[in-house]
């Protein structure tokens, strides 16, 4: 029986290799895959005869691995074929956002940790939006179907509530001492079925909690039109810390928490579905205040990011 030809290793990083080969002209029924690394750990895959690659997760950083191949039908196998490849060493040890976590080589969309002035005492887990403008976003806000209550107390939006894979707001500290680090974009993406917007805002940030995390935004672009600007250097509110300038409690009027004025242009953390004047998810310069956007996501990523992105493309190595 032939074997698999050549067997190789691409888009290596430092936890992660794609391994790929030719399949032999040979009816097989499976292969056998085998790697092992300089300490002598190894592992054993069968692999279906269909396969001519797999992807090896959570590798040693900065090792060298060696790879086995061989093709099975019944007792008899090819030779085996092999190939070495070395795992390299993360750029950011503690990724501070997840700009950093993508620069590692992480390009799935998900769940990490991010930690505070890359202190490893200081994690907090954020959602990760890896693919959005050349990814890189921490979602901090998220809206999609209306099972999470966001008509909560001032304690529940310090700290954050929800499920990071679902519904959820990160927490108005987590934010102020991400945000703190350095020059933050902030980035609104909206849905409507078919029909998508987005705000861009060139600076982010809020105040800490004495400050009553008065919104800081820069300059906008974007498709969605600028209903933000309107809140610019507003305090939160919510129902029970009404700290707008109106006359009502705009948080227990529209059925949220936000940087309200008198009272709003953007309401994002509005009752889901609500279509009654004001009091559902609204962004006045794209549907108006009778209207509950049915997807939103909040995130912000380092404002530096698309130009050290693209630098390292330019130099990687083809």
């Amino acid at each position: 029986m032939d074997a698999p030809l050549n067997l190789t290793a691409g888009e290596v990083n430092h936890r992660s290799a794609l391994i790929s080969w030719q399949p032999p002209i040979a009816d097989i029924d499976n292969y056998m895959l085998t790697y092992k690394a300089t300490d002598g750990s190894r592992k054993e895959l069968i692999l279906d005869a269909e396969d001519t690659w797999i992807r090896l997760e959570g590798l040693a950083e900065i090792t060298e691995f060696t790879v086995q191949l061989q093709a099975a039908r019944g007792l008899d196998t090819s030779a085996v074929v092999s190939t070495t490849f070395s795992t390299g060493s993360r750029l950011f040890a503690t990724p501070q956002n997840c700009a950093q976590h993508l620069l590692n080589g992480e390009l799935q969309s998900g769940a990490y940790t991010v930690y505070i002035n890359r202190d490893p005492s200081q994690g907090v887990q954020v959602y990760c939006d890896m693919t959005t403008d050349e990814g890189g976003w921490i979602v901090f806000q998220r809206r999609q179907n209306g099972l999470t209550d966001f008509s909560r107390k001032w304690g529940d939006y310090r700290v954050g509530f929800g499920n990071l894979e679902d519904e959820f707001w990160l927490g108005l500290d987590n934010i102020q001492k991400i945000s703190a680090q350095g020059r933050y974009e902030l980035r609104i993406d909206m849905k409507d079925g078919q029909e998508s917007v987005f705000a861009n805002y060139d600076k982010f940030s809020i105040g800490d909690a004495r400050n009553l995390y008065k919104l800081r935004i820069g300059e906008y672009n974007g498709t969605a039109g600028d209903s933000l600007s309107y809140h610019q250097g507003r305090p939160f509110s919510t129902k029970d810390r009404d700290n707008d300038i109106a006359v009502t409690n705009c948080a227990s009027s529209y059925k949220g928490a936000w940087w309200y004025k008198n009272c709003h242009r953007a309401n994002l953390n509005g009752k889901y579905g609500e279509s009654r004047h004001s009091q559902g998810i609204n962004w006045y310069h794209w549907k108006g205040h009778e209207f509950s956007i049915p997807f939103v996501e909040m995130k912000m990523r380092p404002y530096n990011f698309r130009s050290i992105s693209s630098k390292r493309r330019r130099s990687a190595p083809v």
